[in-house]
């Protein structure tokens, strides 16, 4: 598994990511509970369409979309300002580090937004809150690019991308190779101030439950406290907790060992062969996310037009392209880049598939979380 991640380094040449400053994501867990159901997802052909063929042709206006920095096509607000220049998508990249921050800051600023990335856990949140808006799938009929699985895995906007939280190291300079989370812990004091985990609640105290052998969707108090207490264990190796640019630290060695995405391995090999990964025995926690539209938004014809837009194949393969996510668009795979096709962290097999467990909404857990995730910052 380890050599077989390195990439060729020419066909990803440029490739940049200044992913998550947060996320929380998503739950397959009832839409495909099977590893072969998720293969069967990464591998099917695009489904016929539901939609209509009429999409928008003369959007107007200025749609806010919040989203991450470089989490979109290089050019991809750009070329769809060329095509409808009487529409415009600007980004607003100023988010919070936890769902519940996320969606009340929505909440609180009616108006502000017009279309956000979230997953099922977070769109589930956006309708309690009342912020969320159903697509007008008529308006988006390249939805049926988009393959059958995800869609009915992320059924209450278009799909956008995918990935689980694994253990990627250095395997030049890490000795011996982590095979778990426990190993995780146990190797982290010994490369101390060369260690980090993501700044994102569900995905840091989900992989700490998963080396506690619970579920990464534990609403439990109890078992949330000792995920706190490992984490708190862990911290004074952590060279930093943050979801910047840690495919570059690992590729350069500042950074030797990292519970990080699978898309951060990937990125990291194409420049350093050494950079390699390993899924936790115990298991991991993944994601499912997409664009939905927010509820009041003045500026729906300019969203639907764009999420129609951006799942163009060729579109959406400069989205892969520039950022090495999973994909959810078999139809965007002629212009994917082969180098990001053939990574193995980004298309694993059933059997790594298996020991994943994809986050969903926590309902009124959502506040425990968050409480225990600022215990941990501020300790």
């Amino acid at each position: 598994m380890g050599d077989s991640d390195n990439l060729d380094c020419e066909r990803l040449t440029g490739v940049t990511l200044s992913r998550r400053q947060f996320l929380k994501r998503a739950a397959f867990v009832a839409a495909l509970p099977s590893a072969l159901a998720l293969a069967e997802a990464c591998g099917s052909s695009s489904p016929s369409s539901t939609a209509s063929p009429s999409a928008i042709t003369n959007p107007v206006g200025q749609a806010i979309l919040l989203n991450y920095p470089g989490w979109i096509g290089p050019d991809e607000l750009k070329d769809y300002h060329a095509k409808f220049p009487e529409a415009t998508v600007k980004m607003n990249t100023n988010v919070p580090t936890t769902l519940s921050g996320y969606v009340q800051m929505v909440k609180n600023n009616p108006g502000a937004y017009d279309f956000s990335l979230g997953d099922n856990s977070q769109v589930d949140q956006a309708k309690a809150a009342g912020i969320y808006q159903a697509p007008d799938w008529a308006a988006i009929p390249n939805i049926k690019n988009v393959s059958e699985s995800f869609r009915k895995a992320y059924p209450d906007a278009p799909p956008n991308d995918y990935g689980k939280i694994i253990i990627a190291y250095r395997k030049d300079l890490v000795s011996p190779a982590p095979t778990s989370w426990a190993d995780f812990w146990k190797l982290a004091p010994k490369y101390s101030g060369k260690v980090t985990v993501l700044d994102i609640d569900r995905d840091t105290l989900g992989s700490a439950l998963k080396y506690l052998g619970y579920s990464g969707n534990s609403t439990d108090e109890a078992e949330l406290n000792k995920a706190l207490e490992a984490l708190i264990q862990l911290k004074p190796s952590l060279q930093a907790i943050s979801s910047i640019d840690v495919a570059k630290g690992l590729a350069k060695g500042s950074i030797v060992m990292a519970a990080t995405f699978d898309f951060d391995v990937a990125l990291g090999a194409a420049s350093n062969k050494n950079v390699t990964w390993a899924m936790p025995e115990e298991g991991a926690v993944a994601y499912l996310e997409g664009f939905y539209p927010i509820k009041g938004s003045k500026h729906l014809d300019v969203v639907y037009s764009f999420l129609d837009f951006h799942l163009d194949p060729k579109n959406y393969a400069s989205f892969i392209n520039a950022t090495g996510s999973a994909w959810v668009m078999p139809a965007a795979e002629p212009y994917i880049d082969k180098a990001i096709l053939d990574a193995p962290s980004l298309q694993p097999d059933p059997a790594i598939v298996a020991k994943v467990e994809f986050e969903k909404y926590l309902g009124a857990a959502t506040a425990l979380w968050t409480k225990t995730w600022e215990r941990f910052l501020a300790a």
